[in-house]
């Protein structure tokens, strides 16, 4: 009972007025909080699981991107070298033919004219001997055939210098084998830089003279940027003394631009990867080229005093990477709304059994605890809550119909007790009246024998016996008068009190 008056008060009394609340960032709806930290839990533990997984995939991708920069690599070194080789298998050829005619020297002028005219890509040829070889022709003598436009430019100088101590001369007739010269400053052919292809003429067993061929730079660098995997990928080729053989910028062929552009870029690690590249090591590395990051592999090339790395911007080389994190990001965000969606309508679902218990609570606010709510079969805290909730709504409102008939049993009570008060009022007003009326009625037989006795007590020894007797019958007179109205009284008041008793 005392928890019911409590819950009545609570219920029936003036809502106070509430101050603002202040706006908070999170909904005010318990199934959107619900679903926004499960959101927030299932973000958090995406974060984690795909923060792991990209790290390993990142290192996979890596490897892998490194695995490509390497095959990259080795397609241009043998692009390069079947480049080189083709040449080689020319100057072979036509070597042979030289040296098999080292005597008749017009017979290598006309080979020499020959392979210009059947090989574009190669820009000069040129067949020298050791001084005095031939007792007809004393001293040094070279015979240098090169393509100028569409003519063929016969000269017995090279670069308008003495060919006795050029590296493509003199290198090859001391090793005695095969060579591939590197750009040299004034090597030009037509204006374009060169590299020479040598081979040692030998006449009885002793080295005699050198055939060489020139290929263009220019050409070469054309022909294998000319296959690169994609446009934003480039190869290079340097010598061990810093010039570059194939480069896409062609301002850089020519011999020392390596060391130029150390210059340019101070930077410790391009320095530090030149001189590896230069040392003739193989590795990887990761570089900024002119802003752009680039992912770069080099090794010594076979056959040669050269060496060969490609350069591949790390954002392309990473492009499967790349477009696995944009793919998973969006597969991360609508696995999340998907989620949130889920749990909202899911949990607004499981929470409509407590919405209507919101809304029965503000109705009994109201004063009205006959709102529909019915039970529910859940075995759940939200199904007990709801049927405790119905069972106490009912107990109060039977303890408020209660209360309501003993109100009017207490109103009806109060009624008659009301009108009983009016009769009681009444009957002392008549009493009072009827008191007054019989005290006014004994008021003249009391003075009366008040006179007689006053008489008496004066005039008694004047009075005879007839007068005395006389004045006791008027006093016996008034005193049965003042008798009579005591017996009504008496009579009135024992009526009232049995009348009570009966009551």
């Amino acid at each position: 009972m005392e928890f019911y008056s409590f819950f009545l008060i609570f219920v029936r009394r003036k809502p106070k007025i509430m101050k603002p609340k202040v706006i908070h960032l999170l909904p005010s709806s318990l199934s959107a909080r619900l679903s926004l930290w499960v959101m927030l839990f299932v973000a958090m533990l995406f974060l984690a699981t795909f923060s792991l997984m990209f790290y390993y995939a990142r290192q996979a991708v890596r490897a892998e991107a490194e695995g490509k920069a390497e095959n990259m690599l080795q397609n241009m070194e043998i692009t390069a070298a079947n480049i080189l080789h083709e040449k080689e298998v020319v100057a072979r050829q036509t070597f042979w033919n030289v040296q098999q005619n080292l005597h008749t020297p017009h017979v290598i002028d006309d080979y020499l004219q020959e392979i210009l005219r059947n090989s574009p890509e190669i820009i000069g040829v040129a067949a020298a001997f050791v001084p005095d070889y031939y007792e007809q022709r004393p001293g040094e003598y070279m015979i240098y055939y090169y393509r100028k436009g569409s003519k063929l430019i016969k000269s017995e100088t090279f670069a308008g210098e003495s060919y006795i101590h050029q590296p493509w001369y003199e290198e090859t007739l001391s090793r005695n084998t095969e060579y591939w010269s590197d750009p040299a400053e004034n090597y030009k052919t037509n204006g374009e830089p060169i590299i020479s292809f040598a081979l040692p003429l030998h006449d009885d067993g002793r080295t005699v003279g050198v055939f060489a061929i020139d290929i263009s730079l220019y050409w070469l660098s054309s022909i294998v940027e000319g296959k690169r995997p994609s446009p934003n990928m480039y190869g290079v080729i340097a010598s061990r003394k810093g010039a570059f053989i194939v480069h896409p910028d062609t301002t850089l062929l020519k011999p020392g631009a390596m060391f130029r552009l150390m210059e340019q870029f101070p930077d410790a690690i391009y320095n530090s990867l030149a001189y590896k590249m230069l040392g003739g090591e193989t590795g990887t590395a990761l570089a900024v080229f002119g802003g752009v990051k680039s992912f770069i592999a080099y090794k010594p090339m076979e056959g040669t005093q050269w060496v060969v790395d490609v350069v591949c911007p790390e954002e392309e080389i990473m492009a499967s990477y790349n477009q696995l994190i944009s793919l998973m990001i969006l597969i991360v965000v609508l696995a999340l709304i998907t989620i949130g969606a889920f749990f909202y309508f899911f949990i607004h679902k499981e929470l409509l059994p407590l919405r209507a218990l919101e809304a029965s609570a503000k109705q009994m606010m109201r004063g009205n605890y006959y709102a529909p709510l019915t039970t529910n079969n859940r075995q759940d805290e939200v199904g007990s809550l709801t049927n405790s909730f119905i069972a106490m709504r009912r107990s109060i409102r039977k303890h408020l119909n209660q209360i309501d008939r003993n109100r009017e049993k207490l109103d009806e009570q109060n009624k008659a007790l009301n009108e009983a008060n009016q009769h009681v009022k009444e009957a002392d007003r008549v009493k009072s009246a009827f008191l007054q009326n019989m005290t006014d009625q004994m008021n003249e037989p009391v003075l009366e024998i008040s006179k007689i006795v006053t008489e008496v007590r004066d005039h008694l020894d004047d009075m005879d016996h007839e007068q005395v007797v006389k004045l006791a019958d008027q006093m016996d007179g008034y005193t049965n008068t003042i008798t009579e109205l005591l017996d009504r009284m008496l009579e009135v008041a024992t009526k009232k009190e049995m009348k009570e008793d009966g009551k």
